[in-house]
């Protein structure tokens, strides 16, 4: 299925600069492909299409199922976030390349100076699945239940209110200036519902909402896609009849849920045209078997942050030499994903965890460069927030996808009186690799030091006791096997004193303890819920994170001060704010930031696009 030159550039346009190639092994357009048979599902489930030259066969995207609903106002997960993109809109969105910026969704807004007032114009013609005009009653409704459910998203949203003006217009108002509202908007777990449908069918405001039910096998947006089937490991959709948009190129999506090691076999063998949770290994054994190479020859692994050089247009990484007829392509690019450690700050949930000596000697024990390194194309976390997003300790403006070249040159001194080269300047500049940063208060990258960590562990009286690492086995951070990172955490620590015992857990489970807050000591990662440095105020004490490490508000009272400021800074003030505040998190906070990894991604030949982005993974609807 080929696509007029204007459409293609449309769609290379909206692309993610971010994403670059680590190998274009295929170019072919849009073609069809064998025949899949799905999973029973439950719902309205379509037959498997069938191909023709007019109609392709479903495109089959395989990842690992997070998810454990289909209600996009309760979904807070990687898949979730994926498949809400598909089904409904959102008030605003992000056009492709540019993160730097939310654009009009649903609606065109604007925000008033203070950043207290947000007003919506609904956009004309929008219409539900089931051909029911969008109103501003649909958006109050919308977002009342997301305060109502009182689940991760209600924390996110806040105490701004909604008030309809008319049918198409409305006011959003902040207590405070609350200028990263835009973004926020975008995520998927505020796509806006079919209020009627959903009201028949269980939907009301607060607790007694029982709408999931129907909501894990019926769809009620105005996304491209409506939900046709769906079960545990499989959800199927096809093209909304309602639908006026730019046409996707798969009139049918089947998503599974597959472990990494299947991702690759299916996509090797045909069985599904798109893997997203590739670790660094398995993407260069897909390159070297697709161009015919060796085991540790030929592959073409791109630098974490390398960009093509035009957004979303493909281009063979440097010194590649994958031909351009081979029928797959790998993809690299550094992830907004942060890797951290958490540490419980409740003795009750344990007493070392929360003793402040115990957590220093963790903190300074762990080699951040040692452990990037180990899990390869991953660069350190200098602190919670990552390269690309405005308050990093690394790139602390920001730096808009598709115009950085590579990743900030990190020190590999554990040397804590030399500052890496790294550091931001007083005007919040970063200087050019290698340059004499100007008077830094601290390392970027917070660096190990044994005889420090072991000191601090005499102090805390700790006398080698277990201590459990829990992680979730089959939930990869970014294709990085999760039990790795805990092989690597626990051997540096013991070098320590410290005797970590790694705890894997069924995601399901790991998931559910880490939201409750059960856990002594835990791995985990932080995908951005909107990109801007905001989001990650939920490390701060009584924050939705911080909750978690049993850590509330005036436990810290200058951390308390800092995460404030950065909070209400606004403008050229905002990277110092969030600067000074990820410093002094990094010093006494339950956190311990790891690493940046990068995301690897392959395709077959029937795709030539995977529009990307860090909330929702991939658009589905403009894969192409």
């Amino acid at each position: 299925m080929r696509r007029p030159a204007a459409r293609r550039a449309q769609r290379a346009a909206r692309a993610m600069g971010l994403l670059a190639v680590a190998a274009l092994l295929g170019t072919a357009a849009c073609t069809t492909a064998p025949e899949t048979t799905p999973t029973t599902t439950t719902g309205t489930a379509t037959p498997t299409v069938t191909s023709t030259s007019a109609t392709p066969a479903p495109l089959v995207v395989e990842t690992v199922f997070d998810h454990s609903t289909l209600d996009p106002t309760r979904q807070y997960d990687r898949s979730g976030a994926l498949l809400s993109k598909a089904l409904y809109e959102t008030l605003t969105t992000y056009d492709g390349a540019d993160q730097t910026k939310p654009q009009a969704g649903l609606a065109e807004y604007t925000m008033s100076p203070e950043g207290k007032w947000l007003t919506l114009r609904l956009r004309s013609g929008r219409t539900f699945s089931d051909g029911t005009p969008v109103t501003s009653d649909d958006v109050v409704f919308t977002l009342e239940r997301v305060k109502g459910l009182r689940g991760a998203a209600a924390s996110m949203l806040g105490n701004v209110t909604a008030r309809k003006v008319d049918d198409r217009t409305l006011t959003l108002t902040s207590p405070d200036a609350n200028f990263a509202l835009p973004a926020m908007l975008a995520n998927p777990a505020f796509g806006i519902l079919n209020s009627r449908v959903v009201k028949a069918n269980g939907g009301a405001i607060g607790p007694g909402d029982t709408a999931d039910t129907w909501l894990s096998t019926h769809s009620a947006g105005s996304g491209p896609y409506v939900l046709s089937g769906a079960d545990a490991t499989e959800v199927r959709l096809t093209v909304s009849p309602t639908w006026t948009g730019a046409q996707p190129a798969f009139p049918e999506v089947v998503v599974r849920d597959a472990d990494p090691g299947r991702q690759v076999s299916d996509l090797t063998s045909g069985k599904a045209d798109v893997a997203l949770d590739l670790s660094p290994a398995q993407a260069d054994r897909i390159a070297a078997a697709a161009t015919g190479a060796g085991s540790g020859s030929g592959t073409s692994t791109a630098t974490p942050g390398a960009v093509a050089a035009a957004a979303g247009t493909p281009t063979p990484t440097p010194g590649s030499t994958s031909p351009a007829t081979s029928p797959l392509s790998v993809m690299a690019a550094l992830s907004s994903t942060t890797a951290f450690l958490m540490l419980h700050r409740d003795p009750t949930v344990n007493a070392w965890t929360a003793n402040a000596d115990f957590a220093e000697a963790v903190r300074l024990g762990i080699d951040r460069q040692a452990v990037s390194t180990a899990v390869r194309d991953a660069i350190p976390a200098a602190g919670v927030i990552p390269v690309g997003i405005v308050g990093s300790l690394l790139a602390p403006t920001g730096t808009a996808p598709g115009t950085e070249t590579v990743p900030p040159t990190l020190p590999t001194t554990t040397s804590a009186s030399a500052p890496p080269t790294t550091e931001p300047g007083p005007d919040g500049t970063t200087p050019t690799p290698g340059a004499t940063a100007t008077a830094a208060p601290e390392p970027v990258v917070p660096q190990r030091d044994l005889a420090g960590a072991r000191a601090a562990l005499a102090r805390s009286g700790y006398k080698g006791q277990p201590i459990p690492l829990t992680f979730a086995r089959d939930l990869p951070i970014q294709g990085v096997p999760t039990a790795s990172v805990a092989a690597i955490i626990k051997t540096q620590l013991a070098s320590v004193g410290i005797t970590v015992v790694p705890t894997p857990l069924p995601a399901a489970q790991a998931l559910e303890r880490y939201r409750a807050g059960r856990d002594a000591f835990s791995l985990w990662s932080w995908n951005p819920d909107y990109t801007d440095p905001e989001n990650y105020l939920a490390f701060a004490p009584g924050g939705l994170v911080g909750q978690r490490a049993g850590w509330a508000v005036g436990a810290d009272a200058d951390i308390d001060t800092l995460a404030d400021a950065a909070r209400s800074s606004v403008g050229d003030d905002r990277p110092a704010a969030y600067a000074a505040w990820q410093r002094a998190l990094n010093t006494s906070g339950p956190f311990v930031p790891l690493f940046q990894p990068s995301s690897h991604l392959a395709h077959g030949p029937r795709v030539t696009e995977l529009p990307t982005n860090p909330v929702w993974t991939l658009d589905l609807a403009g894969v192409s």
